[in-house]
Formats: C-alpha cells, sequence, structure tokens
C-alpha cells in the first residue's frame, strides 16, 4: 500500500532534524483522515521515492485496527516498527531495501 502524493491532504514538505539525510517528509491526512509523515529519497516529494510513513494515531481512539502510539510503515505497507523515536523509525525507513 503506497501512499501516493495525490492520495494525501499535504500540510508540510521538507527536512527538520529528524530526517535521515538525503531524504524529505510531507506531512499529510491519507484518504483514510489518518495523519501520515511520508518519507521520500531525494530532495522533493516523489512517489517513486517513497520510503515509508509513521502512522500517527489520534490521540485516545478507540478503534481497535489503529495503533496506539506512531508506528512506521515501509513502502509497500508492511509494518517496520513502533520501537524508538521519531528519529529511529525514519532512520529505519530511509535503510529498508527498495
Amino acid at each position: 500500500m503506497s501512499i501516493r502524493l495525490a492520495d494525501l491532504d499535504i500540510r508540510w514538505t521538507g527536512t527538520d532534524d529528524t530526517t535521515p539525510d538525503g531524504h524529505v517528509l510531507a506531512l499529510g491526512t491519507d484518504s483514510a483522515g489518518l495523519l501520515r509523515l511520508c518519507l521520500y529519497a531525494g530532495d522533493t516529494p516523489a512517489d517513486d521515492q517513497f520510503r515509508g510513513s509513521l502512522l500517527i494515531p489520534p490521540e485516545g481512539h478507540k478503534e481497535s485496527f489503529l495503533p496506539t502510539r506512531t508506528t512506521a510503515y515501509g513502502p509497500g505497507g508492511a509494518w517496520v516498527t513502533s520501537g524508538g523515536d521519531q528519529t529511529s523509525m525514519l532512520a529505519q525507513l530511509a535503510n529498508q531495501p527498495t
């Protein structure tokens, strides 16, 4: 389940101190209304450079299908990790095989 840029309501793109070198972030709401922080290789978000995303669940949600904490998913939608902080999760996504 790759997240296409056209399916995101993007609120911000750029880099910060959590961004792995050689990558860029896009923060937005996906088609299900969930907040995602997407990671792309390069300096501009592009669908073919998608490396994965962090799903940031709403606080206090009761939906059993959502994680209770921020969780990283790889480019194909497979679970990567929910361990560590945002910086370490993004680093794992950046180092996933493409």
